[in-house]
């Protein structure tokens, strides 16, 4: 899955390595936490960072894990995590723990809530790169676009602090569309 700014976020179920093809019954997934912008809000602001900065900081820490799995290949970086990623290395370079042990410190708080040393890695780029998130009628229409790319399930798991207003926002002013 590959994601790029509001509505025209593009999504694609890739083949395995080994050329297999998944059929139509596969069940696909996405799994993701949602902010509702109200109008004129903007990706910076105290709410929103709220709301989607675990899934942010998780999608960071994975992305940290196949960077290094892939033998520290930039080509495996995102590009909504770019522009945070030098600063990220520093972070996790040093950490206290021995290279071997410091998942356990990279993955502190995944995807319940964001480390305080990390949330300046919560960029606007980053939360529309891995979070459902814009106006109703955006998430309608970025929800829409994941099914026609074969998406069956999405999966919204906000920080635990933040649960009930992103639960709220997301039944109230997107699910009506899907009734």
């Amino acid at each position: 899955m590959r994601g790029s700014a509001g509505a025209s976020r593009e999504f694609a179920l890739a083949p395995s390595a080994q050329g297999a093809t998944l059929g139509p019954g596969f069940h696909t997934a996405a799994l993701s936490s949602s902010c509702v912008l109200r109008p004129g809000e903007r990706l910076t602001s105290e709410r929103v960072v709220n709301q989607t900065g675990a899934q942010v900081t998780s999608a960071l820490h994975f992305a940290y894990e196949n960077w290094k799995s892939r033998g520290q290949s930039d080509e495996a970086i995102q590009s909504f995590f770019r522009n945070v990623w030098d600063d990220y290395l520093r972070r996790v370079g040093a950490y206290s723990l021995p290279e071997g042990a410091r998942f356990r410190q990279i993955h502190e708080g995944h995807g319940t809530f964001i480390q305080p040393e990390e949330r300046s890695f919560v960029a606007p780029e980053a939360i529309r790169g891995t979070c459902l998130v814009g106006e109703p009628e955006e998430l309608v229409a970025q929800i829409r676009a994941m099914e026609a790319a074969g998406i069956k399930e999405t999966v919204i798991e906000p920080p635990a602090d933040f649960q009930h207003e992103v639960y709220r926002d997301f039944a109230e002013l997107v699910m009506p569309a899907f009734r």
